[in-house]
């Protein structure tokens, strides 16, 4: 994968509700239960967040597959990469998907919904006190966003601590993340604006609303309004919290709050909505709020674009984007190049004598952190 090839990524996040008062609980009950003899030497906690881990990874898997195998050949939709597991944090799973069309954000948002739902019926039937709230976000690299790469290994990652230019290290261990797989021994994460608006959504999301991202909501909107009648998926019921501040997001402007509905089915809230006059949005008017706002916030929002998407209205990389990408792979080439020659020039003074071609060639195949190709 090229590390300068603007990427668009979507994430997906799931946490469950209730669960520090759940696991604080489990725990005094079985602290003052003397006769609790259960057959397997694990806190009586864990049980319900380990099959969350698992059951969650197992539906969503399921879901994808019907879509990739069924669903996308029938209608001649796109599948792309698969998505994967991110990382966990604390009872929060995190999933990140490569979209190479904006249409399989939808059918990935909606894979992960039936997923959701699906593990939730079980999941409350066992354990009512608890539940789960999502949220879905998308971010862009490596402009605006970037990806961050660490040594496994504590001890490897000693001879880059003497490294003066730490944005030249990270594409380094990004390098070698990409061309070797888990035989790196590197780490990788993602980071910036985007995925820390991400994370503040996140925090506003409900069993019911699965918060999103105002530009996820545009890909959503656009893909929701092109699908074929016979598709199989439910429009998506999306509802609007208003402006909201988010810590550190927008530059202090409140935040457009977008969630989609998660429990359309549920009659209680429907006749709740129906008593406030709660209804979905129209299609047409979020795509306009949505255009309207990232016009007028084109320093911290732009329209999401995916190079080479069928939907032109998609395709267009910005000027200073492109830019910023051929300087970054220029100053990756040049840097790399010129550390070559400085290190060869080292070697040079340290023997005393002047390298042959085949000596040269020998010295940088000799090179651990100069596995670099130009």
């Amino acid at each position: 994968m090229d590390m300068f090839k603007s990427t668009l990524r979507l994430f997906l996040s799931v946490d469950i509700v209730g669960s520090t008062a759940f696991k604080q609980g489990q725990a005094l009950k079985s602290k003052g239960d003397a006769a609790n003899k259960t057959s397997v030497p694990a806190e009586a906690w864990f049980s319900p967040i380990a099959q969350f881990y698992r059951e969650v990874e197992r539906a969503f898997s399921k879901e994808w597959s019907t879509y990739v195998e069924e669903i996308a050949p029938k209608h001649g939709w796109p599948v792309g990469s698969s998505p994967e597991f991110w990382k966990s944090a604390g009872d929060e799973l995190l999933y990140v998907k490569v979209l190479s069309d904006h249409r399989e954000a939808y059918a990935c948002v909606h894979a992960w919904m039936r997923a959701i739902n699906t593990y939730r019926a079980v999941f409350q039937t066992h354990f009512p006190s608890l539940d789960l709230k999502t949220s879905a976000w998308i971010a862009g690299f490596p402009v605006h966003n970037a990806e961050v790469a660490f040594s496994s290994a504590v001890e490897k990652a000693s001879v880059l601590q003497d490294d003066d230019d730490p944005v030249f290290t990270n594409f380094q261990l990004l390098h070698q993340y990409y061309m070797r797989g888990k035989d790196a021994g590197v780490t990788r994460d993602f980071i910036g604006p985007a995925i820390d608006t991400g994370f503040r959504l996140s925090s506003l999301a409900t069993p019911r609303k699965m918060t999103v991202s105002i530009d996820l909501v545009l890909l959503l909107i656009s893909a929701l309004r092109m699908q074929p009648p016979k598709l199989g998926y439910e429009d998506l019921r999306f509802f609007y919290e208003g402006r909201v501040p988010l810590k550190g997001v927008l530059g202090g402007t409140p935040y457009p709050v977008f969630w989609v509905d998660m429990r359309a089915e549920n009659p209680l809230e429907i006749a709740e909505d129906n008593l406030k006059g709660n209804k979905p949005l129209d299609s047409d008017g979020v795509k306009r709020f949505c255009e309207a706002f990232i016009d007028a916030h084109p320093d911290h929002v732009f329209v999401p674009y995916i190079a080479n998407n069928a939907d032109i209205y998609f395709s267009k990389v910005p000027d200073h984007h492109r830019q910023r990408l051929e300087k970054l792979q220029d100053y990756w080439e040049k840097e790399g190049e010129k550390r070559k020659v400085e290190e060869q020039s080292a070697f040079v003074k340290e023997g005393g004598e002047e390298l042959t071609q085949e000596g040269e060639d020998k010295f940088l195949s000799e090179i651990s952190l100069s596995e670099i190709n130009f």
